[in-house]
């Protein structure tokens, strides 16, 4: 056994590189603020009732002008908001006008609430949502679609106990079992999103405290759902927003003579009608962070050892169209391959991929099972581990700390005692360090979280992500490839 501690990954941001999400940001600008295709002025379609939308506006004008950094004496990790228009490292504003402005009524929300069960009343809810902004995207001029729910409604649906952050970043949902349904069966959120996907346009749902200090939404269990700082909120609310709208706030630092990567990310969730036990999710990504969503086969979980696994020929059709996907995308072919599960792996997946990757002469990859652990190191002092720290237990399987005690924060930034992820080398060319270096990169590059310590990497972060929006969809329902419609 041994234990070491991994050096924090860099980024790349558009003229230099930093191990923070935030200070690279402002220090060097999105990775595309020189690319001509970059979004330089987003046209925001506004979805609510006229106070939310009012809310909303009121918000992004203020939080252009920038947001001062919360008292503190971690100043990493509470930094201020420099602002959102063209003259800030951004390089990119917003633009809205009545044309794209929906109202709802709020009589038709009340009617709904008052007289439908929360099951029967959230579908109702969010198709108002929907056929408005499907009213806004006809328009053909607006680039997201900035949904604003009231606190009654967000009462009603009674989303879950906590929140941090903007888009549901918390430890609580991302700590989340693969099988694990919501508290109540039906997340807004989710279905809202779901059903977004007939759109043309991504969706940005916003809640108003986000927007509004002012407000407290309380849960059904009677929690009040808690908010990070103003300018934190402002950060992960605005590089969403840029990344909805075609830009590419950072990447991971690549050295030129690393093999040019694709990560795939398989993850099952449960059906609604319970009928079929899982279905797989393909996540890919390269170091770009571009994601592409694909929806895979039907899945079982095996009576020897209680895990979900693909058949041969299943696993093989989709690792061959997630590089199909990929190379339609990015006109040539990874150079090698990683596959993060959140299962283990048996021989006949591990088959099924090599007759995909064989197909398309790819040679090079790794095919990683990446889950929980209840694994735990104990150090002396008043704070966890440090995130990074790696505990390899022997040639197969590690221990990795994703989440901890940070030193560019001078704290540990969680509310829980971190959890650790399990890796479980299944058939790999890449050192167990290698891989826990790579993953512990890929946890810093969720779009919808500036603050870096994500305990899941982006590939099973998004799986799971995208499983719980595709169960409110039949397996005949058009869906989107890019990941910015499921953040």
């Amino acid at each position: 056994m041994k234990v070491e501690l991994l050096q924090e990954p860099e980024l790349q941001f558009g003229a230099g590189r930093h191990v923070d999400i935030r200070f690279g940001l402002r220090n060097y600008g999105p990775i595309t603020f020189d690319d001509p295709l970059a979004p330089k002025e987003i046209r925001l379609g506004l979805v609510g009732t006229s106070v939310t939308i009012e809310g909303v506006k009121e918000w992004l004008a203020n939080c252009r002008g920038g947001l001062a950094a919360k008292a503190s004496k971690k100043p990493n990790l509470f930094p201020s908001f420099p602002g959102f228009g063209s003259e800030t490292c951004f390089k990119c504003d917003w633009v809205s006008s009545e044309k794209l402005e929906a109202s709802i009524h709020n009589r038709e929300i009340e009617a709904i609430i008052k007289t439908c069960s929360r099951t029967e009343g959230i579908p109702k809810l969010v198709d108002l949502f929907i056929k408005e902004a499907q009213r806004l995207c006809e328009k053909g001029v607006v680039d997201v679609i900035v949904c604003a729910p009231p606190k009654e409604l967000l009462e009603f649906v009674d989303e879950g106990p906590t929140s941090v952050s903007e888009e549901d970043v918390d430890e609580s949902r991302d700590e989340q079992d693969d099988d694990e349904e919501p508290v109540f069966g039906t997340d807004f959120h989710d279905m809202l999103k779901a059903k977004g996907l007939s759109l043309a346009k991504p969706i940005q749902m916003v809640r108003p405290a986000t927007y509004d200090e002012t407000v407290t939404v309380t849960t059904f269990r009677g929690q009040v759902r808690r908010v990070q700082d103003p300018a934190t909120r402002a950060w992960n609310f605005h590089t969403a927003l840029y990344y909805k709208a075609g830009g590419t706030p950072w990447r991971l630092a690549r050295s030129p003579s690393e093999y040019q990567s694709c990560f795939i990310g398989i993850s099952f969730y449960r059906s609604r009608d319970k009928q079929r036990v899982f279905t797989s999710v393909a996540q890919v990504f390269n170091e770009r962070g571009e994601g592409m969503i694909l929806r895979g086969g039907e899945a079982k979980k095996s009576e020897d050892d209680r895990q979900t696994h693909l058949e041969r020929e299943d696993i093989s059709a989709l690792i061959h169209r997630s590089l199909t996907a990929f190379h339609q995308e990015h006109r040539h072919w990874p150079a090698r391959v990683v596959v993060h599960k959140t299962s283990l792996f048996n021989q006949q997946e591990i088959l099924g991929c090599d007759d995909a990757l064989s197909k398309l002469g790819i040679a090079s990859r790794d095919l990683v099972t990446v889950s929980d652990s209840f694994i735990r190191l104990f150090r002396q002092g008043l704070y966890p581990p440090l995130r990074g720290t790696l505990w390899s237990l022997d040639d197969k399987q590690s221990i990795l700390y994703t989440r901890g005690s940070i030193d560019f924060y001078q704290v540990y930034p969680g509310m829980y005692v971190p959890r650790t992820l399990s890796i479980v080398s299944a058939d790999v060319e890449q050192s167990a360090r290698s891989l826990a270096r790579e993953i512990l990169a890929l946890t810093k590059m969720n779009w919808n979280n500036t603050q870096f310590d994500a305990a899941y990497p982006i590939t099973i972060k998004a799986a799971r992500q995208v499983g719980g929006i595709l169960k409110y969809l039949d397996s005949d329902s058009r869906i989107q490839a890019g990941y910015a419609f499921y953040m």
